[in-house]
């Protein structure tokens, strides 16, 4: 018989990173003996599962009906999806009011485990599912500087209830495609002005790789609420620069990475940069910041299959690209490293049974929450009538409250332990032992790094 897992997942982006991670992984799961459905975020305004669903359309799904706006209307729309999947695991990605939602169905005697994602290299992440500590049974850090921070002492998780497992990356065999004399640079990703994306860092940058190789086109894929600005940007080289929009992975696979040379990274934090690791696959060489967590996933290495620059610094990054695009064998060598190197150390079937292991041990101990009952918030409105009372009637007149953005509709990750946020965030700055540091074996290095600084000087 199989065992289901239900996947607790946002819908405000039909295409993200967590996005690419489950279409990878599902498959892997299901290929391990698990029967894997996704709990799809429902809203009123940002929250739509019906475009997951077109663009990812491999998906088994359930959708989780909160478009009544409110706390009480979110809780009840994932015990719901809990119930009608009737999962022994539960992974939850993001969505804050799956705790509430947890606490609910276990004092019902429903036995499941809790497993939790951590994607980013965060304090504010790592504090909220540290606060939830007492009612997860294991929690999977995606970033070795997250997981280093939330199995600190005195806060941390115990070894067996924390795992690493690195994000995953379809890999390629065929070489890239012939586009004749044009020389092209990628950016891929959401064009959102979040602070540590750094998106508009591509405007100053191509100005400037403009005056060092006129001919270079740049590709821009992804689209977001700074999408004007770009595509304003765009319209000042029309020979030169092209704004895709949003892509779906078969799209970008297709149509994007197999025509770069090289593919351009700007953030200032990343755990795991899928983007990077997606043209890497393709034989793309990266050239991307020094972003904090660069070096702890052991996928970006710099002079063998990457180039870096200081986080901010554009007009390095021009210079290290325009020598990359001058420099066909170097730039050769380099691709063929990054594409062996994603190939030998990133595969979907590597990562599945890493997960399926985990989950299978995971199951195999007893819930943290064995025999505790929780004290969940008995809301009430008007008249101190009970918000359930309410929420059923909201949904019957289809009274919503309306919300300014997603992460409204829906709310991630969120720690209200003020104290335990502010030590979290002091400890999140302390880097990782070098022995935690994955190592691989040695590919060619290239010279073309010293070249580059060379020419700098000479500016």
């Amino acid at each position: 018989m199989q065992r289901k897992i239900l996947i607790l997942y946002y819908s405000s982006h039909t295409v993200c990173g967590i996005g690419t991670w489950l279409e990878l992984l599902a498959p892997e799961l299901e290929a391990n003996g698990w029967e894997v459905t996704i709990g799809l975020a429902w809203g009123r305004e940002f929250h739509d599962p019906a475009k997951i669903e077109a663009c990812r359309p491999g998906f088994r799904t359930v959708w989780m009906d909160g478009r009544t706006g409110t706390e009480e209307g979110r809780v009840l729309a994932i015990c719901r999806a809990i119930k009608q999947v009737d999962p022994e695991i539960v992974i939850l990605n993001c969505l804050d009011s799956a705790f509430e939602a947890i606490q609910r169905v276990r004092n019902e005697g429903r036995d499941l485990r809790l497993v939790v994602t951590n994607h980013g290299n965060f304090s504010h992440q790592a504090a909220a599912l540290l606060s939830h500590r007492d009612e997860i049974d294991l929690a999977v850090c995606i970033g070795r500087q997250s997981m280093a921070v939330m199995g600190m002492p005195p806060w941390g998780f115990d070894a067996e209830r924390l795992v690493h497992l690195p994000n995953a990356v379809q890999g390629t065999a065929n070489e890239n495609e012939s586009h004749g004399s044009a020389l092209r640079v990628g950016f891929a990703g959401r064009l959102d002005s979040e602070g540590r994306k750094r998106v508009r860092d591509t405007i100053p940058f191509f100005q400037r790789l403009h005056e060092l190789s006129p001919s270079a086109e740049l590709w821009i894929a992804g689209d977001g609420n700074i999408s004007h600005e770009i595509k304003e940007f765009a319209n000042q080289f029309p020979e030169h620069v092209r704004c895709f929009g949003r892509l779906s992975r078969e799209q970008l696979y297709r149509d994007f990475f197999p025509h770069l040379d090289v593919f351009v990274n700007f953030s200032s934090n990343e755990a795991f940069c899928l983007s990077i690791a997606e043209a890497m696959a393709h034989g793309v060489v990266p050239v991307t910041s020094e972003f904090f967590g660069l070096h702890d996933e052991g996928l970006v290495l710099p002079k063998v299959n990457a180039l870096t620059f200081p986080v901010g610094d554009v007009e390095q990054a021009a210079i290290l690209v325009a020598g990359l695009l001058n420099d066909s064998v170097e730039r050769e060598r380099m691709g063929d490293n990054a594409r062996r190197h994603i190939n030998e150390n990133f595969s979907p079937h590597a990562s599945g049974l890493r997960w399926s292991k985990a989950l299978e041990e995971c199951w195999a101990r007893p819930s943290i929450t064995s025999g505790t009952s929780f004290q969940t918030p008995r809301r009430r409105g008007k008249f101190g009538i009970p918000e359930s009372w309410l929420e059923r009637y909201r949904r019957l007149r289809h009274r919503y409250f309306p919300h300014q953005s997603g992460g409204e509709e829906w709310p991630h990750y969120r720690c209200r332990n003020s104290d335990l946020l502010e030590n979290v965030s002091n400890a999140m700055g302390i880097s990782i032992a070098p022995d935690a540091i994955p190592h691989f074996p040695q590919l060619p290095s290239t010279s073309v790094e010293n070249a580059h600084l060379d020419q700098k000087s000479h500016q």
